[in-house]
This record gives C-alpha cells, sequence and structure tokens, in this order.
C-alpha cells in the first residue's frame, strides 16, 4: 500500500537524514537536520513522506516563500530511497505535494534543478509540467561527494504552477511528443523565438569515465541556457533525437499575454 501524508513523529523526522543519504549519497556535514523540517511544517510549510507498506521510504520538505508580492512554496528537497526509485514514487510525491499545497492556498511551487541531469530534467518537465525560468550559477559551491560531486552546482529555477492548463494536462498524462526532429539550424540560429540547448545523456557516467568532457558539457550548458534567459527565454521541454542519443531543451521566447503556458485554467 502506497501512502503520502504529512510527518507527525520526531521519529519520522530522523528517518530523512538517511533517505538523503541513500538517495544522493550525501556526508553527514551535508544532510539536512530534521528539527529544521519540524520548525518549516509548523509556520507555513510541507514536509510529507511517502509510506510504502508503512515504512517511510520517500519525501518532499517545503518551506514558505516570497518574492516581491508573491507567496510560494520553495521545495527544497524530493528524495526516494536508491532502492525504491524507478518505480513512480517520485510522482506520488509531488501530486500530493501539489493537492496539499493547493489545500493551503498556495498557487505556485519553485525548486531547482541540476540542469545536466537529464533524466531529472525530464521529470520535472515533461511529466510535471514546470517552466524553467532562470539558471542559477554554484548555489552551493563545488560539490564534493554523491550526486553532486566533480562540477560547480549550477541549478535551473523552474516554476510550478499548480493550477495551469499546462500542469493540469501533464499531471492527468496528456503530453507531448518527446521524440523530434530537430531544425538543422538550431545551433547557429541564438536569436530565433525557438532554442534547443542541447545536454548531455548521461552526465553520471561522462562524470566517472571522462570528467573533462564533463566539464565542458557544463561549460556549454551554462553559457547556452545564460545566453537564452537573457534574452528573455523559458524551458518549456525537454526532447530527444529519434534515434534517443541526443537530449535537449526546448526554450521558448515570452508569449503574448494570455498564451502563456502557465496561464491559469478556466
Amino acid at each position: 500500500m502506497i501512502r503520502v501524508r504529512r510527518l507527525e513523529s520526531i521519529d519520522e523526522y530522523r528517518q530523512l537524514a538517511d533517505i538523503q543519504k541513500s538517495a544522493w549519497g550525501f556526508r553527514d556535514l551535508e544532510v539536512e537536520p530534521y528539527f529544521l523540517m519540524t520548525r518549516a511544517q509548523m509556520f507555513g510549510g510541507l514536509v510529507q513522506g511517502l509510506f510504502v507498506n508503512d515504512v517511510l521510504v520517500g519525501f518532499t520538505f517545503a518551506i514558505a516563500a516570497r518574492r516581491g508580492d508573491e507567496h510560494f512554496l520553495f521545495s527544497h528537497m524530493a528524495a526516494v530511497r536508491a532502492e525504491y526509485q524507478g518505480r513512480g514514487y517520485g510522482f506520488h510525491l509531488k501530486a500530493a505535494q501539489r493537492a496539499e499545497a493547493l489545500h493551503m492556498g498556495y498557487r505556485t511551487i519553485r525548486w531547482s534543478f541540476d540542469p545536466l541531469q537529464s533524466l531529472n530534467a525530464f521529470f520535472n518537465l515533461h511529466r510535471l509540467g514546470v517552466l524553467g525560468e532562470a539558471y542559477e550559477r554554484d548555489i552551493y559551491g563545488p560539490g564534493q561527494a554523491g550526486l553532486h560531486e566533480g562540477l560547480p552546482t549550477d541549478r535551473i529555477l523552474a516554476v510550478w504552477r499548480l493550477d495551469s492548463t499546462r500542469v493540469m494536462e501533464r499531471m492527468a498524462g496528456k503530453r507531448p511528443r518527446l521524440r523530434k526532429d530537430l531544425p538543422s539550424t538550431y545551433e547557429t540560429d541564438p536569436v530565433a523565438d525557438v532554442i534547443f540547448v542541447e545536454i548531455p545523456r548521461d552526465i553520471r557516467r561522462l562524470k566517472q569515465d571522462d570528467p573533462a568532457i564533463a566539464r565542458r558539457w557544463h561549460e556549454t550548458t551554462r553559457r547556452d541556457c545564460e545566453a537564452a534567459f537573457a534574452r528573455g527565454h523559458v524551458i518549456t521541454e525537454l526532447v530527444f533525437t529519434p534515434d534517443d542519443q541526443r537530449v535537449f531543451y526546448r526554450l521558448e521566447s515570452p508569449p503574448a499575454p494570455g498564451d502563456a503556458p502557465d496561464a491559469p485554467a478556466g
């Protein structure tokens, strides 16, 4: 049986350290302390756990946030134990987080993700329907261990408009085609309305097999994404070539008012 609910007991919160280590290879120093999460839960944030047959195997941790006049949740963590990954539990967690956030009165959740991790980008953009709205450089300092080891911790800032048509369709399984024939001039047309930025298929393997090539991927992805964001583009999708060998972000220039891909439904 699968169940997602708010965490309640201190014992449940204490288990989150082990989940972080399992999911990301974190060291003790990198683990978020559980007592911070208890305070976030009490004062406008949201901490939920995923239970499989009454065993806590994953969680989300979001804090109450504000930027300008907009109040939203910032989802700092979403993790599933390594041995439970690849079973769709991440989607269960995010769907429950969305439902509870709407119940709390929030209409937006933001978080950041590694621009080089293609599987996570696929999950965020294609399955959940987030948009990539900004590129952030090295927000945690150079990675020292586990998932982050070996490269600067650059991130894409994602915005999840919870009641938008785009998000409701993605959550209902209505998703666009993933494999596309890309225009032959995409690499030399930096001012187009639609831009494609290539990222590595498997950055984890590259970091292990050829760190120099991994660093070059980081440099070119940072350069191309920052240039596109500087022109006002947003990331709308992750697409693959028909042979599945290459993967690209699709970035689009801002739409006309009322035509935005994250406009509210209804």
